[in-house]
């Protein structure tokens, strides 16, 4: 176990006995039995007899800081091949902070109304900027945090500057004018309204103060960045806190005292192991909702009116990862050990597999009934 997944297993008993959602208590529990002895095992070979390596099985959880590295650099680099190398636009869109109370028991329901109001503020603005409402492209990202990793639902988008004609005869420009910070807040704010009052009506426990709080909206912040000439650096910024939960364990300091110190940007923060443990569930998001959403030629839906804007706007330039292998970079892709031999690159064989607390003959005889981790075997590679 890393020190993150004892800290969350030292309060497993409690959360089981809590009231939390039945699947707040199923993540935890995979995550913190992640990759550990209480997970099958397999050890993979190389053909040649290069390299060996035991694995234990990954909760593969999007909650899971150490699962989802490496599904934020292929969501990056994936996210990169498909975008128009145009100029882009970052808009984030936010939840009033009197719904922060009730978040947790309607999780999904919110979230949803997120995802609704500011796409269909961005289609509205769109329709109302062109006599003919063209086909543009957007792609809406769900962050649950604050730099302090508290609770602070909202939604980060990149919205591309370029759209396709009704006809889809020509390329059209969206004009920077149409991103008035009063034309966005005052069409979010009335779509955001009438999305809570139809929630209101649907679970009218939520009480008098809620409907009431409904009717005092006024304006609801929404950050519109300058353009960028390239969507690449949104991408980057991202690709962080994506794929669910944002914890980065590069982040956090775990300390004796039964404390955490958190770092985010040039700040830092500390917090108990409790609190922490309580911060980071309250970011398990319900199962079967979607973090990323694309919209217009974005979509998969869209394939024909993806390739028609690329026939009309020209080649696609995209950035160049090539980098530098190192010790550290096989140290990230260390789980991919398993798929071919870092020597002679020939696919591994499975060899063995074992049950959960067991050990492989081959691990045994070489290291004993405590075999090293992943990231050691990983280590004595590089």
């Amino acid at each position: 176990m890393n020190e993150f997944q004892q800290v969350l297993y030292k309060q497993i008993d409690k959360i089981q006995a809590s009231n939390l959602p039945t699947h707040v208590k199923k993540v935890v529990s995979a995550v913190a039995l992640c990759r550990t002895n209480a997970m099958k095992g397999r050890v993979y070979s190389c053909p040649n007899g290069h390299f060996s390596i035991f694995m234990r099985e990954s909760c593969n959880n999007r909650s899971c800081p150490t699962c989802q590295s490496e599904n934020k650099r292929e969501w990056n680099s994936n996210t990169k091949e498909k975008v128009n190398n145009s100029p882009h636009y970052h808009l984030v869109f936010k939840l009033p902070s009197f719904l922060y109370p009730y978040i947790l028991s309607y999780y999904k329901e919110f979230i949803e109304i997120l995802f609704e109001a500011s796409a269909n503020t961005i289609l509205k603005l769109i329709k109302y900027s062109f006599d003919l409402t063209p086909t543009t492209a957007f792609i809406s990202v769900l962050h649950t945090h604050g730099d302090a990793y508290q609770l602070h639902p909202h939604i980060h988008i990149i919205l591309n500057s370029i759209a396709l004609a009704k006809n889809q005869d020509k390329i059209l420009f969206i004009d920077d004018t149409l991103f008035k910070l009063d034309n966005f807040n005052s069409i979010y704010n009335q779509i955001l309204k009438k999305e809570l009052i139809l929630l209101y009506k649907k679970h009218p426990e939520l009480g008098f103060q809620f409907r009431e709080n409904i009717d005092n909206i006024h304006k609801e912040n929404i950050f519109v960045s300058k353009k960028y000439e390239s969507p690449f650096p949104i991408i980057d910024y991202l690709s962080k806190t994506i794929k669910g939960n944002a914890l980065d364990l590069n982040q956090v300091d775990f300390l004796d005292n039964g404390s955490i110190k958190l770092y985010k940007k040039d700040k830092s923060c500390s917090l108990s192991n409790d609190e922490f443990v309580n911060r980071y569930i309250k970011h398990i998001i319900p199962q079967n909702i979607k973090s990323i959403r694309y919209s217009g030629f974005y979509s998969s839906a869209s394939k024909s009116k993806y390739d028609r804007v690329n026939q009309l706007f020209g080649s696609i330039v995209h950035e160049n990862n090539d980098s530098k292998s190192s010790d550290d970079t096989i140290l990230q892709d260390y789980h991919k050990l398993h798929k071919a031999c870092p020597i002679c690159n020939q696919k591994m064989i499975l060899k063995e597999e074992v049950d959960q607390f067991n050990v492989p003959d081959i691990v045994y005889i070489k290291f004993g009934k405590d075999p090293p981790t992943e990231e050691l075997f990983t280590r004595l590679v590089a």
